[in-house]
């Protein structure tokens, strides 16, 4: 009788529910599974509480190891999960999952996005057209002051400086953002509460206060070696173009450099004197076909629709008041724009739209690239800038 009773009792319990968040964050604790596993599970999936439901067979179909497969079926640390989120929120962070509509296009379009990001700061910078601004630790004073005029440059055109914190370049691309508090993004290879190097808490504190701190690891994580070259991705996908000042052969700035071709962004290198250590890497690259920069005016050159950042009036991440002229359009113009509409279509599917021929399709890109009217995103995509979207 007593038996009976406390099992009727016990079956008569609420089952406890988890929000899509909580299970974000237990993918990314599920041993073996890894950020390609994840991101494998999630796009065959379509969400990520399917991918808790699905059985062990159809996580494998989707890529996932057998041992992964079977960790997430089990998975039943929900305390792990549940401390995460209380110390992200105690250090005045939050937590942006993949299927967030707050998650940077441009990273989410990566062969390997990170499942969440945590970020303390304003999150309206993930919004805006990017430049990473990356180098060596050890730069030059040259090397750092033309960092520091680089960031301060970019921010006055509108653009969110994005770079690793490191000392050196990227702590100098950070600090010319910030002169004027123009927006800056620092990626971190640590948890939101581990300020490495030490010698740039203040910087940090400053970059939380006027722009935003982001990283893929969790609160508590250190400064692992194994992090950095793993942060470098986000550094790169979260941007449209990527800098390097001075690099020695053997830098970590060569690997955002690689990653960034790769996701198919552009490469600057800002050339050396010969002979430097700090030149020898930068070299390689211009070698290698990186675009030569000299000023902020061939980033300009390069990618032309982020002049529209410029022409808009915007400035440190905040809204303009003044709106933008929009130009006289021809009938070709007219009918792309209207066929855009507020999406982001890609080039083959917009020749598949307006039934053009390949050339002409590309011709009239081009022509509203330039005038400030398209912005061309990663994977040969186009969409019309907010303010011209009708």
């Amino acid at each position: 009788m007593v038996f009976s009773f406390i099992f009727v009792i016990y079956h008569r319990l609420p089952m406890i529910r988890h929000e899509p968040l909580d299970y974000w964050l237990a993918l990314t604790l599920a041993p073996g599974i890894g950020v390609l596993g994840i991101a494998r599970a999630f796009q065959g999936l379509g969400s990520v509480d399917a991918v808790f439901k699905a059985p062990v067979a159809t996580l494998i179909s989707f890529g996932v190891r057998k041992k992964a497969a079977a960790a997430v079926a089990s998975f039943s640390d929900w305390s792990q999960v549940a401390a995460i989120k209380e110390k992200t929120f105690a250090v005045g962070g939050e937590i942006i999952p993949l299927d967030d509509p707050r998650y940077p296009d441009n990273l989410k379009q990566i062969a390997d996005p990170p499942p969440v990001l945590f970020i303390k700061g304003n999150t309206d910078l993930l919004k805006l057209s990017a430049i990473a601004v990356v180098g060596a630790r050890r730069a030059s004073e040259l090397g750092r002051r033309f960092a520091f005029k680089l960031g301060a440059r970019l921010a006055e055109k509108g653009l969110c400086v994005v770079s690793g914190m490191a000392l050196g370049v990227d702590g100098a691309a950070h600090e010319g953002c910030l002169r004027d508090k123009g927006p800056t993004i620092a990626v971190l290879g640590t948890g939101l509460d581990v300020i490495y190097p030490a010698a740039h808490r203040y910087l940090s504190e400053r970059i939380a206060e006027n722009g935003l701190l982001l990283t893929e690891l969790p609160p508590g994580s250190g400064p692992d070696r194994g992090n950095f070259p793993r942060r470098n991705r986000i550094v790169s996908g979260l941007v449209q173009g990527v800098v390097v000042v001075e690099a020695g052969e053997k830098s970590g700035s060569l690997i955002t450099a690689r990653l960034a071709l790769e996701q198919g962004r552009e490469v600057f290198a800002v050339p050396g004197p010969p002979g430097m250590p700090g030149s020898k890497g930068v070299n390689r690259l211009l070698k290698d076909g990186a675009q030569l920069l000299e000023s902020v005016e061939d980033i300009f050159l390069a990618l032309p629709w982020l002049a529209v950042a410029d022409k808009s009036g915007t400035n440190s991440g905040r809204e303009s008041n003044t709106a933008l002229k929009r130009p006289a359009l021809t009938p070709e113009q007219s009918q792309l724009i209207a066929a855009l509409g507020a999406d982001e279509i890609n080039f083959d599917d917009l020749l598949e739209k307006l039934l053009w021929e390949s050339g002409l399709l590309s011709r009239v890109l081009l022509e509203l690239v330039l005038s400030g009217m398209l912005i061309k995103s990663a994977g040969n995509s186009f969409r019309v800038v907010s303010e011209f979207v009708e």
